[in-house]
């Protein structure tokens, strides 16, 4: 469309340098011979400017139907960078919720697979009561020796829970939660 739009106007061009040249008296070309020189003349230059006009219309109208293709595109696009900015935004807020709420870590004691260190659900703990737990003493300034584990019950299911040793420095279990004080 282009190629032809820059024909035409050069086309026209050179018509309006003729029609000069002709008007001024500078190109005698046919007038005496031919006395409907000038109505021919002009005729051909209606249809070579009707020409023109057409084809700069049908130009303009690609021109805009390409700009609103080109903005169709644009907007589709738009739509798919927001699309994904709104997952990229969930994908972060739903990282920094389970980041807030820690996993429970609960270690399997009944797998065959010594590499399977969790399970991949978590199982409900069941406290033990405090006088059931084993406790080991350690000498004073040393670290504290870790409990024996113990299990009470045949239940390959339950967990084992392994309660902190009792260090030098504190009361036997049953001393703690009897109070001198009762008088009933």
């Amino acid at each position: 469309m282009e190629g032809i739009k820059k024909f035409i106007n050069i086309v026209v061009m050179l018509y309006l340098v003729v029609a000069a040249l002709i008007y001024l008296g500078i190109l005698n070309v046919g007038q005496a011979s031919n006395p409907d020189f000038y109505t021919t003349f002009f005729l051909v230059g209606g249809a070579i400017m009707l020409l023109e006009l057409i084809i700069e219309n049908l130009y303009i109208m690609s021109l805009k139907r390409g700009q609103v293709h080109t903005q169709h595109k644009i907007n589709e696009l738009k739509a798919q960078l927001y699309d994904h900015k709104q997952e990229l935004q969930n994908i972060k807020k739903r990282q920094t919720e389970e980041a807030v709420v820690p996993k429970p870590n609960v270690v399997s004691t009944n797998s065959t697979n010594p590499n399977e260190r969790y399970f991949s659900k978590p199982v409900p703990v069941t406290p033990v009561p405090a006088d059931n737990a084993p406790f080991a003493a350690a000498p004073a300034g040393s670290a504290p020796v870790p409990p024996k584990i113990n299990s009470n019950t045949s239940d390959p299911d339950r967990p084992v829970i392994i309660t902190p040793g009792q260090t030098s420095g504190s009361q036997p279990a049953e001393s703690r939660f009897t109070d001198k004080n009762d008088s009933f």
